[in-house]
Formats: C-alpha cells, sequence, structure tokens
C-alpha cells in the first residue's frame, strides 16, 4: 500500500507557528508515510540558509517516520521570488544546491557552533531574525560547503541528475510514480508577478525516453521500474492549475479575489491536465493560494477511454494569518485493493468529515490501466458460461474476444490456458472451439515442446496451451478464441460430501466451508467479464452471490498467461484475500433468468490480478440423523469382510451369499449369443479415511490392477455420490463425464453399477429406500467386455426415449443388490443365538 503525507507552503519566516507544526510534524510521524511530499514555498523570501533550515527538518522527520521514508520537493514562487514575484538572482541555482546536493556536514557545523538543533522551530526562526545574520554571511559557508557536486543521496536528487538536472524529476518510489515539476515561469523575469508556466519541454518529458540508469554521482540506480506494479501516477507542482474557488466569502471579497487571480494563475493548465490525464495520472498536488481544494477533473467524460484525475490544492501548513482550515494536511494512501483514500488534517487535528474513499468504478479504470501498462494487452470481453448438472459435473465455453497488443515492443506466442479445479475434480475433453484459424490448443512442457491433447508423453507438469499460428503483435487484427472444456464430479451437491472431504473437521476458521463457487481469474485487462451458471433443477430457490478475492501480492500479482508465471502442481497457492467492497460494488448486477435457472453478473474493467467467481451455499438434503448414524455402523460392519481379524466362517457365508448374487446378475444380463463374454461383479465399500471406494468381495476373471475408485469417481464412486444407479458404456463419442477410475485391465464396455441405501426409514421398519446423502451403504458394480451386454436395457435407448422400461430394470437388479448386502449384514451381525441384529443401535 502507497502511503503519502502531502504538505504544502510552509513559509518558514514571519507568520510561521511552530506550535501548529510540530502539531502536524506528530501526525505525519504517528501514520508513517514513506512518501513526504511538500508542494513548494518553503520560505517568504528567496533564502539558502532558511532552504537549509526546511531540508534539514524534512530529512528528520523522514528519520522519525522509519526506514525507508523520502521526500520530494518543487520550488515555489516565494522560493525563486523575493515577495514571490521579484527577480532573485541566482534564487534557481540556490534550491538546486540545498535541496539536491549534500549539505550534512554543514548542518553539523552550524549546529555545533549554534548549539541547537537546524530546523523548523523556535530557536532557528529567532537565530534568521538576529541582526549579526547578515553581516556574518553564512550564506558564503553553503556556497563553499555545495561546491563540490556531491549527491545527498535522496532518490528525487539521484533522479535529477539522472535527467541531466532538468525539471521534471520523475521517481518511483513505494509503488507510485512521482514526476515533480517546476512551475515556476522559465524565465524569472521582472513583473511575471505569481504567475506560473510549465514549458513544453517539461510536458514532454513527462514521460522521458532517455534517463541515465543510474546517478552520475553517488551510482544509485531506481529501486523500482514501471515494469513492477505501479499503485498511483502523481504529479506535484507549486502552482494551482484549475481555478481555486472562493469560499463564504462577499460578493466583494469575491470580486477582489478576480481581480487577484491574472497575477497567480497556472498560464497553460489545461495543456498540463490534459497531457496527465493522456498519461494515466491518479492525482496532481499543488499549493500556491494557501486555500486547500478537492476536486476531480475528467477531461473527455464521453470517451470510453476517459480517465478521471484528482487535484488536490494542499493549502498553507503553519500560517499564523490563515483561516485553520488553510492550514491543511493531507494523508494520502491506498487500501489493500488499491482503492485511493485521503484524510484531511486541519492545523494537525483530523476532520473526520474530510474523509474520502474513491468510487469502485475510478479504482477498477486505474487497475486496468496500470495492468496494460504492466502486460502491453487487453481483451474486450471474456465470457465464462458454465452449465452444472444435477450430479455435480461442469461443462463450461470460455470466449474471449478482441484479444489485442497494445505495446509495438511486445509480440505473444501463445496463452496459458489454465483453470482452478479441486483436487478431486478431472478435466475432460477440453477442446477450441473458435479461433483454430489462427491458433491450436495443445499441451506444453517448460522446455517449450508441445505435444497433442491426451498425448501421453507429455510430462506431468505440462499445461494447456493455446499455441498462435503466428505471434499476435501490436496492429494485427484482434483474435476471438473460446476453449470449451468439462470437468467430472466438479461441483459438491451436499454438505455431507463436503463433511466427507473435510474428514470430519469441519471448517473451523474457514469462511468458505460449505459453499461452492465458479467464476475466472484475471490476469490481464478486460474490459468486461460475464459470468453466468446455470443451476440444476435440484438447485431451485439457491441464490449465489458475487465474489471478489485479490493476490496478496497486488499489484505485483503473476501474470498467469506467461509459462514462467502459471500455477504449478507442486508450489503451493497463495491465500487469495477476500474483497467484500469489490464483491458489493458487483452485486447490484446481478440478475436470474428463471426460464434457464441460470445466473449472471456483469463486470466492467475487473481489476487484473483478481478472481471472479459467482458463490453459493452447498444444500444438506441429507437423511435423518439417525439413519445416517445406522448407515456409518452398517459400512462399519460390511468393512469386516477386509479385516484379517474377522471369523473365517462369517466371511465365507458372506461370500456365497454374494455369489448367488453374481450369478442372477451374470446370467441376467447376459446377452445370450455370446459365449466368449466376460462379466465381473464387485462389492465395493466405501472407506472415509482414504475418501475412496475398495473392492471387497469379487466373482469373475479379475485381472490384477489396482481397483480403487476415488469418491465421486469412476463408475462405482460416481454411482456411491451421486447416489443413483450408473447404466455406463465405454463409446468415446458419449458425452458423459464418467470416466473408469481403474488400471483399465477389465476392458469393460459395459458396466452397471448399483448404490445399497439404508432402507426403512428412521426406525428402520419397512423396504422403503433411504436415498439421501449420507444413507448409502455399498454399491454392487457389474461389468461386460462385450458391446452386445444387455446392460444396454438399464439405459435410454430409441425403443425407451424417456428411459422408463430402463429404470424398471434397473431397479429389479438393485432389489436384489438389497437384499445381498442386507442378508450379509445379518450373516456379520448373527453372534450366538441372538436375533439378527441388522438394525444396529444409535442414539
Amino acid at each position: 500500500m502507497a502511503r503519502i503525507a502531502h504538505i504544502s507552503d510552509i513559509h518558514f519566516g514571519r507568520s510561521f507557528v511552530v506550535d501548529v507544526w510540530n502539531r502536524i510534524k506528530d501526525e505525519i510521524a504517528a501514520f508513517h508515510p514513506k512518501t513526504i511530499i511538500a508542494s513548494g514555498d518553503f520560505t517568504d523570501d528567496p533564502d539558502p540558509l532558511l532552504l537549509l533550515a526546511a531540508k534539514s527538518e524534512l530529512q528528520d522527520l523522514c528519520k522519525r517516520c522509519g526506514e525507508g521514508t523520502e521526500f520530494f520537493v518543487v520550488p515555489g514562487n516565494h522560493d525563486l521570488l523575493d515577495l514571490g514575484n521579484i527577480l532573485h538572482p541566482g534564487s534557481a541555482k540556490w534550491f538546486d544546491r540545498v535541496m539536491f546536493r549534500d549539505t550534512t556536514d554543514l548542518r553539523n557545523r552550524l549546529q555545533s557552533d549554534l548549539g541547537f538543533p537546524f530546523g523548523l522551530n523556535e530557536e532557528t526562526l529567532r537565530w534568521t531574525k538576529f541582526p549579526r545574520f547578515r553581516r556574518m554571511r553564512p550564506s558564503n559557508w553553503l556556497s563553499l560547503a555545495t561546491r563540490t557536486d556531491k549527491c545527498d543521496g535522496r532518490l528525487q536528487s539521484c533522479d535529477y541528475r539522472r535527467a541531466g538536472r532538468r525539471w521534471p524529476t520523475r521517481s518511483i518510489h513505494d509503488r507510485t510514480l512521482i514526476t515533480c515539476l517546476d512551475s515556476n515561469n522559465p524565465s524569472l523575469r521582472q513583473f511575471v508577478f505569481a504567475t506560473g508556466t510549465i514549458g513544453r519541454n517539461q510536458i514532454e518529458r513527462i514521460k522521458p525516453s532517455n534517463l541515465l540508469p543510474a546517478c552520475p554521482c553517488c551510482a544509485r540506480a531506481p529501486a523500482e521500474t514501471e515494469n513492477g506494479g505501479i499503485l498511483l501516477r502523481v504529479a506535484v507542482l507549486h502552482h494551482h492549475p484549475m481555478p481555486i474557488a472562493v469560499r463564504d466569502k462577499s460578493l466583494d471579497d469575491a470580486e477582489q479575489e478576480a481581480r487577484l487571480e491574472p497575477f497567480l494563475i497556472l498560464k497553460n493548465s489545461g495543456d498540463l491536465v490534459h497531457e496527465l490525464q493522456r498519461l494515466k495520472y491518479d492525482l496532481v498536488l499543488h499549493g500556491h493560494k494557501h486555500r486547500p481544494q478537492f476536486a476531480r477533473v475528467e477531461l473527455g467524460a464521453d470517451r470510453p477511454e476517459r480517465y478521471p484525475i484528482l487535484v488536490l490544492a494542499g493549502g498553507s501548513t503553519a500560517k499564523r494569518d490563515e483561516d485553520p482550515s488553510d492550514n491543511t494536511l493531507r494523508d494520502i494512501g491506498t487500501e489493500p485493493n488499491g482503492r485511493l483514500r485521503v484524510r484531511t488534517f486541519w492545523q494537525g487535528n483530523l476532520q473526520d468529515e474530510r474523509n474520502y474513499r474513491e468510487p469502485i468504478e475510478i479504482l477498477k479504470r486505474r487497475a486496468f490501466a496500470r495492468a496494460l501498462d504492466r502486460t502491453g494487452i487487453k481483451a474486450k470481453h471474456l465470457i465464462s458460461d458454465v452449465v452444472i448438472d444435477e450430479v455435480g459435473h461442469l461443462r463450461s465455453l470460455d470466449t474471449t474476444s478482441h484479444l489485442r497488443v497494445m505495446d509495438k515492443d511486445r509480440t505473444l506466442t501463445g496463452l496459458v490456458s489454465n483453470v482452478d479445479l479441486a483436487p478431486h475434480d478431472t478435466r475432460l475433453d477440453v477442446e477450441l472451439e473458435e479461433g483454430s484459424d489462427r491458433a491450436a490448443l495443445c499441451v506444453r512442457d517448460d522446455a517449450g515442446n508441445l505435444y497433442r491433447l491426451n498425448d501421453p508423453r507429455s510430462p506431468a507438469d505440462s499445461f494447456y496451451w493455446l499455441n498462435f499460428h503466428e505471434p499476435l503483435a501490436a496492429g494485427q487484427q484482434p483474435f476471438t478464441f473460446a476453449i470449451r472444456e468439462a470437468a467430472a464430479n466438479s461441483m459438491a451437491m451436499s454438505q455431507w460430501e463436503i463433511e466427507q472431504r473435510s474428514h470430519g473437521r469441519g471448517g473451523a476458521g474457514d469462511p468458505d466451508y460449505g459453499y461452492e463457487e465458479v467464476g475466472s481469474h484475471i490476469s490481464y485487462p478486460i474490459e468486461k467479464l460475464t459470468i453466468r451458471v446455470t443451476f440444476p433443477p435440484n438447485f431451485e430457490g439457491i441464490a449465489p452471490r458475487p465474489r471478489c478475492r485479490r493476490h496478496p501480492a497486488m499489484p505485483d500479482f503473476p501474470l498467469r498467461y506467461l509459462p514462467e508465471q502459471r500455477p504449478r502442481r507442486n508450489q503451493p497457492r497463495p491465500q487469495l484475500i477476500s474483497d467484500d467492497d469489490l464483491a458489493k460494488e458487483e452485486m447490484r448486477e446481478l440478475t436470474y433468468d428463471a426460464r434457464d435457472r441460470a445466473w449472471e453478473v456483469e463486470i466492467d474493467h475487473p481489476i487484473p490480478g483478481c478472481s471472479y467467481s459467482l458463490q453459493w451455499r452447498v444444500p444438506d438434503p441429507r437423511a435423518p440423523q439417525k439413519v445416517c448414524d445406522r448407515s456409518t455402523a452398517y459400512r462399519k460392519m460390511l468393512a469386516r469382510l477386509v479385516d484379517p481379524s474377522c471369523d473365517d466362517d462369517i466371511v465365507e457365508k458372506c461370500r456365497e451369499r454374494f455369489d448367488r448374487l453374481a450369478r442372477s446378475l451374470m446370467k441376467r444380463f447376459h446377452f445370450e449369443y455370446d459365449d466368449t463374454e466376460k462379466q465381473t461383479v464387485f462389492l465395493m465399500l466405501y472407506e472415509p479415511a482414504d475418501l475412496c471406494l475398495r473392492p471387497a468381495l469379487t466373482q469373475g476373471p479379475i485381472p490384477d490392477g489396482n481397483y480403487q475408485v476415488p469418491l465421486g469417481g469412476g463408475v462405482a464412486g460416481a454411482a456411491f455420490l451421486q447416489r443413483q444407479i450408473i447404466a455406463w458404456k465405454n463409446d468415446p463419442n458419449s458425452k458423459s463425464l464418467i470416466r473408469p477410475a481403474s488400471s483399465g485391465a477389465l476392458n469393460s464396455h459395459w458396466v452397471l453399477a448399483l448404490p445399497v441405501f439404508h432402507q426403512g426409514g428412521r426406525n428402520a421398519k419397512g423396504d422403503e429406500l433411504d436415498t439421501e446423502p449420507g444413507a448409502v451403504l455399498a454399491v454392487i458394480t457389474l461389468g461386460s467386455d462385450s458391446a452386445a451386454s444387455r446392460i444396454s436395457e438399464c439405459a435410454p435407448n430409441d425403443d425407451d426415449p424417456k428411459g422408463e422400461i430402463a429404470k424398471e430394470i434397473g431397479q429389479d437388479a438393485q432389489i436384489l443388490a438389497q437384499q445381498c448386502v442386507f442378508d450379509m449384514l445379518r450373516i456379520i451381525g448373527k453372534v450366538g443365538d441372538q436375533a439378527d441384529p441388522v438394525v444396529p443401535t444409535v442414539p
């Protein structure tokens, strides 16, 4: 965050009030700015020793504020002209020597001889009025002390030399570009009065092209560059670039002010403001008229590229003959998201009613402009269209329109296609839907080698890459492209699933616990972002909320579209920071289309480095607590089948019962004309500690392999989590996102997965199945290597387009599976002559 203290018109002399200055100085030290800006008129009349006192005071104040604090100055008309409007020979030379050369030895010698600290204090003020002051001519000492061009090491002093001892100075400090201009009339001739002018040569040098790489005197190089993240661009001058309003004055006073204004104005203020606005400056800080003013200027407000600029008049600092409100200190800073805020102090007292926070719209325009400077590219529109189905699969189409390179010195060879998915997601079916005439979607490794999609030779840490056939450069036609992709098992559809994935630890301290979201990360400037999410019917009544999270390193966020800055799988992701202000701003743009069950938010100028999303509370349609507890007990009973300590007789009896079920299913779904058909049956049990399903009992030819499937993954894992019968066909053209999770050794063409549920409700009485989350006990799967397997009868077909007959066939098979599993529970639970404890006791 940037932090600036702005003061102006100190006028160290007859009307200077030390007590007021001390209060202001204490306030500045209290909020620890990294930058102190003083916009001229340090003295009443040109006097090098008074300038030295002001510089010494600013140096001491920087030390109080902490390491790394710098001050920046510009000359005022009173620093160069007697009484502010009469020629004073050599005054510009003295300002240069005092402010930009090393005066440490001279100050130490003066303090040693005088016996008091040299600065803006009572002792120095009295000494400057003493008659011997003129006879001693200590200015001669100053001339000797600054005869050699020894730099004082300040950043502005070094930048002054880097610019060839010409104004403006242009410094980058604390993520702020500070351009200091000399607004005094260039000739300093007689009868210019107190007017000002920014010479054409200064305006042309606001954006320099030939700065030295380091200070020629002390070799100090800039600590920061514009290639990094710049938060603010600030211009500093002395004269007011726009009229100062007359407040609370009579008409006579107003007329008098109007007569004086021609003798005070900045003559070419329009040219200056226009150029600063063209270069996307955010602040103009000035003084001169001793009246604070706060204005926002927006030349060309009718243009889409309009850019408002804030003009702050600083008033005076500690003058006796001013209204208290005219002795002004401004605390200027940025909030963590870059939002500008300004606090105003009158005579060192904070004025709460004068606090300013800029509108979010201006923050977004500034962030857009800064990111454009940094990246050199921009796009007109990104549309992220996401569809979520009833079981949590996600399909998206991301369309980027009018991508272009704006910087003539840059080219773009491609873009990283990066999507943040949960660890349990499987990214599938990625394809370039639009833009294939100018680019191809492929896989790239860190060495720059390209691979086809799904090429098994691609390294583990490779990434999706949109490769341009010809590098994109400035002046070319803008490029529009669309990437379609799908992710299986992507969205949690119940709170029960969320609890399982958190291993029951809950969401202590995690504000996102229990929520899901979809959205986009912005890593380069985009004029408009549209996020659209279509909910399944079972999400009726659920309303999402816009969310914005920023990268902790903003504005130096990683440019994720570049290969070298992309997120890596083996590196921890940075903890993004929620920004409620930005989210509330976008909430007003959220709309709902009831016909399509689609929520949509449109965001103008989304802030690069931020992730925008629509977030919603996941529903909780779980079974009653007794049913959930009893289901957990059932699963633990079944898990004894794979426990070596389980009695062999129990295992054998359960196997016999399972074999009868397996033979029944094999017979029912065998294709009678295929004598070579191979069928396999599994009893898959859920292991919550590892979030997976493992086979407990099998029947049929089982090649060696790993048949464990993750929760929600594969056919069995999907049936368990989705709580529905699944008839899956191995068809490359299928729209299903379910993929086998095993090694593929079974080579199944068809798989039928039958979830087994708790039945009978709270009291476990009756045959009605409890199909809510938390009530699934196990999954029975039947696989066949025959494309003609009668498992196909459990899937909709041309003769049964609505799947009604298929549903009945699947339910008949499920009844057999239910009976088998509950028979095994009776076998496991039976102890001696005790009645079958198939209904375990739960609280």
